[in-house]
C-alpha cells in the first residue's frame, strides 16, 4: 500500500526514493528465490517437495506487499514536466521496477497482459537524445537500457522479428553514447 501511494506521489523524489526501496526489496526477494531453487534442485523435490512449497508461500505474501504491476507500468510510462536529469533518474529506476517484477513475479506480469515491445520505442528514443546530451545523463540512459534489455531477455512473449517505428534492426538504434 505505502509502495503503491509512494509511486503515485506528485513529488519526484518521493518517487524516485520509493523505487529505489521497492528495487532493493525485490532484488532481494529474487535472491531468496535462488537461494529456494539450490534447495529445491539438491534435494531433488518435485512441484509438491515442502522446499517448493515454502518458495510459493512466500511468492504470495511478497504479491500481497507489493504495488500491483499496473502501477509500475504507470510509474514508467508517467511523462515528467522538469529537467532531463530527473527525467532520466525516473525512467531509469521505473525501467529497473519492471525488470525486477518480471524476475520476481512473471505470473503477475503475464497477467497485466504487458506488451514488452513498447519498451524499445523508448531505448531509440533515449538512445537519439543521449547523442545530444552531456555525459552525466548518458550513464543513466545505458542504464535503462540495460533494463529494457534484461526484461526483452527474459520475456517469452515477446517477438524479436518484429519493427520498431523506423528501424529495421537493432544495430539501427545505436545503444552506445
Amino acid at each position: 500500500m505505502y509502495f503503491s501511494k509512494g509511486l503515485q506521489s506528485t513529488s519526484h523524489l518521493v518517487q524516485h526514493c520509493t523505487a529505489l526501496a521497492l528495487a532493493r526489496c525485490l532484488n532481494k526477494l529474487s535472491c531468496v528465490f535462488r537461494a529456494f531453487q539450490d534447495v529445491e534442485s539438491a534435494l531433488e523435490e518435485d512441484e509438491s517437495g515442502q522446499w517448493t512449497r515454502r518458495r510459493r508461500e512466500v511468492e504470495r505474501e511478497a504479491r500481497r506487499r507489493v504495488p500491483e504491476f499496473q502501477v509500475v507500468v504507470a510509474f514508467s510510462q508517467m511523462k515528467v514536466d522538469a529537467k532531463e536529469v530527473k527525467l532520466t533518474l525516473l525512467g531509469e529506476s521505473s525501467q529497473r521496477l519492471l525488470w525486477l517484477y518480471h524476475l520476481c513475479f512473471p505470473q503477475m506480469v503475464a497477467e497485466a497482459r504487458f506488451d514488452v515491445g513498447k519498451l524499445l520505442q523508448g531505448l531509440v528514443d533515449a538512445s537519439q537524445d543521449s547523442v545530444r546530451e552531456a555525459g552525466d545523463v548518458c550513464g543513466l540512459h545505458g542504464l535503462k537500457q540495460l533494463h529494457v534489455l534484461r526484461l526483452l531477455q527474459e520475456s517469452d512473449q515477446f517477438t524479436w522479428s518484429g519493427k520498431v517505428g523506423q528501424y529495421d534492426s537493432m544495430s539501427d538504434v545505436g545503444f552506445e553514447c
